[in-house]
């Protein structure tokens, strides 16, 4: 029963009080010596502890010869603890709504560390839209989230979904070059996950293997930058298949993908020379 200990601990007793809860817990009744002698706790010490207890109302004091003590019933202990957070949080909210804070709320970027919290936060944000979803993902990585992505479009939410990758199931509208991760790894070596709900919130999760960090924020500046990098991305691959037809039969490598989009940016007037280049490092 560590856990319960720890769990006590986390709505603000003692060590010493969570152990001597714990144990009246499983005793019912007991003195100060009994509670000492089960719990390990100090018979120095058992007796102010459980005065505190008393104080704090968790444990209740029977006049008797010994004096004995019991434990507020696990029933009673849940709902003062309900309440006195709800209460908690409702004075909290009431004084944050005073402050009248120089921070917009759109101003704020949150930090995403770990695959497991990305694709929880993606999953949240899929299950919250209203009216569109969009996302640029690896098929690998879209599979965690086809559970809310089918939800979404079920319930009339429009889904967008771009990806070099093959996406492994179809919802919505799909957007993809359809290439083995193999290869999409060889010229990304770090996946990327990006999700807009709404195009008001994006999440944007960099996926590597020796970290993985992303934001979650409604700054609206940021949503429109990956909303426009969304849409070029679906316009550059409608040309290019416009252009060289089925790109997974004619792309087999990653040399392949970049002569392909060499020789059609070359037909553009396009080059190295004259646009921008990210420098990998």
């Amino acid at each position: 029963m560590a856990g319960l200990v720890e769990a006590l601990q986390g709505i603000g007793l003692s060590l010493n009080e969570a152990k001597a809860y714990k144990c009246l817990l499983r005793l019912g009744r007991a003195n100060g010596y009994e509670v000492s002698k089960q719990s390990g706790i100090k018979r120095s010490v058992i007796y102010g502890v459980l005065e505190r207890l008393v104080e704090k109302g968790y444990v209740l004091k029977v006049d008797s010869d010994p004096v004995l003590y019991a434990p507020l019933p696990p029933s009673q202990l849940l709902l003062r603890c309900r309440a006195e957070w709800q209460t908690s949080f409702d004075r909290l909210e009431t004084e944050l709504a005073r402050i009248e804070s120089g921070i917009g709320e759109d101003c704020y970027i949150l930090g995403i560390s770990g695959y497991e919290n990305t694709i929880h936060r993606a999953r949240e944000l899929v299950r919250g839209a209203e009216h569109e979803v969009a996302l640029s993902v690896w098929g690998s990585d879209s599979v965690p989230l086809r559970g809310e992505l089918e939800d979404a479009a079920a319930r009339g939410v429009k889904v967008v979904i771009f990806s070099h990758s093959r996406v492994p199931f179809r919802v919505g509208i799909v957007h993809e070059y359809g290439l083995d991760e193999d290869i999409v790894r060889k010229i990304w070596p770090h996946r990327r996950l990006v999700v807009v709900a709404d195009g008001r919130t994006v999440l944007i999760g960099d996926i590597r293997d020796d970290s993985n960090l992303g934001i979650l924020t409604t700054n609206p500046l940021i949503v429109q930058l990956v909303v426009e990098q969304l849409t070029l991305d679906i316009f550059h691959l409608s040309q290019l298949v416009a252009s060289v037809g089925d790109l997974s039969r004619c792309i087999h490598s990653a040399d392949d993908y970049m002569r392909v989009v060499t020789d059609y940016h070359r037909r553009l007037g396009l080059s190295a020379e004259n646009i921008p280049v990210q420098v990998r490092r």
